[in-house]
Order: structure tokens, then sequence, then C-alpha cells
């Protein structure tokens, strides 16, 4: 297999038009700074993998369908922020509100999956994120991550996909390897 895995909650189309809407009224008249991650590959990374077969990738799915809390929820898009800091700031993101923490339960089951197949531990803190820009080189964006206006996008936790990385002349796109169901029962 080629291109990076990664373990993720994607957006419905619903959840993406919404949150595009959101942004674009939050902020009138002005452009997220930086080059703008498409739409279309808007997600919630729960686990970056990096090379992953499809061996691997098959052996994962089976771990997490095991591990894994059959329990879809929801979260919210609230606001930006930025990595590493807003006054260096290299990732826009808007951040993610889940006050019932399945977000960060599904990374630990991620981790927990992806360390019992051979993938090294990931010792960056889980932090749930929606990137929206990507700046080079880094900039000081504290004024405009503060001018943004409240906003807030429901997004549904019903699936754990595992995507691939492409890439292509038109850009970078996103391909599932394979998901599961949080909805369905054991």
């Amino acid at each position: 297999m080629t291109g990076h895995a990664f373990l993720a909650v994607d957006l419905t189309d619903e959840e993406r038009h919404a949150l595009s809407a959101s942004l674009a009224d939050a902020n009138p008249g002005r452009s997220m700074p930086g080059k703008r991650t498409r739409p279309q590959n808007w997600h919630v990374t729960l686990r970056f993998l990096g090379p992953c077969s499809d061996f691997q990738a098959e052996t994962l799915l089976h771990e997490l369908d095991e591990a894994i809390e059959k329990s879809a929820g929801a979260v919210s898009a609230t606001g930006l922020g930025a990595f590493p800091r807003p006054s260096r700031a290299g990732v826009v993101y808007s951040r993610i509100r889940d006050e019932s923490l399945l977000l960060d339960m599904l990374a630990g089951r991620c981790e927990d999956a992806a360390r019992e197949i051979g993938f090294a531990a990931d010792e960056r803190p889980f932090v749930p994120h929606i990137t929206l820009s990507r700046l080079r080189p880094a900039q000081d964006l504290r004024k405009e991550i503060e001018s943004f206006a409240p906003f807030s996008v429901r997004i549904a936790v019903e699936y754990v996909t595992l995507f691939r990385t492409r890439h292509s002349r038109d850009g970078i796109s996103y391909e599932s390897m394979g998901q599961i169901d949080l909805a369905a029962a054991r």
C-alpha cells in the first residue's frame, strides 16, 4: 500500500457544509489564513499510523472492532485554535468540544490497538480538532483567531474510519480502508 494511514472520525457532507457556513459567518469577508484544507478532507484524527500494509490495516480493524465499546455519540466543532500556538501558527484548526470524552476513549482504544499490532507509541497528546489550514512559514495569528465569532457545529461520532492518504496532481485525498460502526451491536 502507498501513502500514510490514520484512524479518524469522518464528517458527513451536511456537517462539512455546516462548518464551512459557520466559518464564513464567523469571519465575514475574510478568508482563512494559509493553505486551506479542502472540506472533503475534514475529519477528526484519532491516531496517525504512517505507512501501513493492507495486512496491518485488516488486523488493526479487527483489533479495534473487538476493543471499542459500541457507543455512538456527538461532539461539536467550536471556535479556532492553532498548533503549536496562536503566536506561531503552523496549523489552524477548529476546536472540538467533547464533554462526554468519547473521542478521548476512542483515541485511547486506537492507540492500544495500533501498539498491539506493532506500531510505535504516539508520544503526542491527543487534541481533538479539525485541520482547516496550514501555514508555511508559521505566522502570528493571535488577532485573527480572537476575531472569529463563536460558532458551534454538531458532529456525529458514529464510525471510526481507517483512511489512507492519496497524492495526485489534484492534491491530497483520503480513501477509506474500512470502518467500525459504533452504533452496531456486538
